[in-house]
């Protein structure tokens, strides 16, 4: 029998593999700290060959890097989609996609990984937000941006991360409508 080998094929058994290794490295997150995890553990988790690790990353920290960007670009992609301007708006999408994932970002949470993840966020923000304009957002240069979204986002990440915290036990609306009296009470 021959093997398919087409594109589609191989992408699509790359991109599966790489799951299973994340997946993986999530589960064992849950019960150990990330620096105890060991690419063998990983390996026997996701129940692939070494090698095959090897094919798709180099090190754990690199499958920690890749889970932690699949997650900020599929927030990205949210907020992309639902063409969000109002603030509230961008709130609402921010709960409602970060609840969707809250068991990986609880187990994150967890691990001490929370500042990995703040950073990496912000980082991305940095360089994405440069393209997206918003009606509320009146920033006029590179360190004005720069600022502002590390403001933001280190604000809003810790909400985040006290909220999941919580088992996110207070409803997204309230913690919106509470958020925009809070921010308002700001300025």
């Amino acid at each position: 029998m021959d093997r398919d080998t087409s594109t589609e094929v191989v992408t699509r058994m790359h991109r599966q593999t790489e799951y299973w290794i994340k997946e993986s490295l999530v589960d064992l997150l849950d019960i150990y700290s990330f620096d105890e995890i060991t690419v063998k553990q990983i390996v026997a988790t996701a129940k692939i060959s070494r090698p095959t690790f090897y094919r798709h990353y180099s090190t754990k920290d690199d499958v920690l890097e890749d889970l932690v960007n699949d997650i900020i670009s599929g927030y990205i992609e949210s907020t992309n989609n639902n063409s969000v301007l109002e603030f509230d708006n961008v709130l609402e999408n921010y709960f409602n996609y970060f609840e969707s994932k809250k068991d990986t970002m609880r187990i994150l949470i967890k691990a001490n990984l929370a500042d990995y993840f703040t950073s990496a966020f912000t980082k991305k923000f940095i360089v994405e937000i440069k393209d997206t304009p918003a009606p509320w957002r009146k920033w006029d240069n590179d360190l004005q941006v720069s600022l502002g979204v590390q403001f933001a986002t280190g604000g809003l990440i810790n909400v985040l991360i006290g909220w999941i915290a919580t088992d996110c036990k207070i409803n997204s609306k309230i913690m919106i409508q509470e958020l925009m009296a809070t921010i308002q009470g700001l300025g």
